[in-house]
């Protein structure tokens, strides 16, 4: 089984295009295709291309579940969340969705369970609206699904949160994918530093792009980050592949974040939206 992971599109058509481009690249170059796409939710916000967006995520993805955007956007959830760049833009969505895009957002699950996989936006215990950011936040939630891994977004920052199915006499070592773990803010542009962070029996890897195997006997929570704003300081869209024979492949692809700008820009919507996605933060 190959799949690929996508989560925080934000009505971002140019990088969620790219991605897709960059997933049928893959397909072309394996003997095993990747068959089937699953978002981890919050399709619009933020950016200039909401419809369109729906609309490719209704076609090409098997699972979808709903983000915090989705909701406010769709008048499931309070538009008194959220303030600021995010308020207005939300704002704006919600009036240029048709009925039935409102509609879809509004009918997403919260809650997925596919196989080995429980998918949520926020949380397993809070799907849409917790930020798993700390191994303190996301140890609290193992015990709220009962699948090996979990998948989440909404915090747009790739992580691996570890656990063993039984406590540990000593802590699991990073793997050769770990990215100095910081405050967001913090994130170093460049470079490959290794490290974790750990509190109690869970570990924190930040990953970089490349192939991550699970250890044996661990369970997982993972984030994929973010296809239409990453916040990591990268700017380039995040997702990841997972096969079932060679674990997940975190992956970024550049796109044209000037084209994106542009359309905000002739919409109206705040300039620091554009400069987000040119930071990466």
């Amino acid at each position: 089984m190959r799949c690929a992971i996508l989560s925080d599109i934000h009505g971002n058509n140019d990088a969620l295009g790219a991605v897709l481009e960059d997933i049928a690249a893959i397909s072309m170059q394996h003997y095993t295709p990747i068959e089937d796409i699953w978002c981890l939710g919050d399709l619009v916000g933020y950016g200039p291309e909401p419809s369109t967006c729906i609309g490719l995520v209704r076609a090409c993805a098997e699972l979808c579940i709903a983000g915090n955007h989705d909701w406010v956007a769709a008048g499931k959830a309070a538009a008194a969340e959220f303030t600021g760049a995010a308020a207005i833009s939300v704002a704006w969505t919600s009036q240029r969705l048709s009925r039935e895009e409102s509609t879809y957002l509004a009918e997403l699950p919260q809650l997925v369970v596919a196989g080995d996989f429980t998918l949520a936006h926020g949380s397993p215990s809070n799907p849409i609206w917790e930020y798993l950011l700390t191994p303190a936040a996301a140890q609290r939630n193992f015990p709220a699904f009962e699948t090996r891994f979990c998948l989440v977004g909404h915090t747009h920052l790739p992580a691996i949160f570890l656990t063993p199915e039984q406590q540990p006499s000593v802590r699991v070592h990073p793997s050769a994918t770990a990215l100095l773990t910081l405050d967001a803010a913090d994130w170093p542009t460049q470079g490959r530093l290794e490290a974790v962070t750990t509190e109690s029996a869970c570990t924190r890897l930040i990953p970089q792009p490349g192939p991550w195997v699970p250890p044996a006997g661990y369970r997982a929570i993972i984030n994929p980050g973010s296809v239409g704003q990453p916040r990591d300081h990268d700017a380039r869209a995040a997702y990841v592949i997972y096969d079932s024979e060679r674990g997940f492949e975190f992956r970024r692809v550049p796109y044209d974040i000037g084209a994106t700008q542009r359309k905000l820009r002739a919409y109206g919507l705040p300039e620091r939206l554009g400069m987000r996605l040119a930071e990466g933060a």
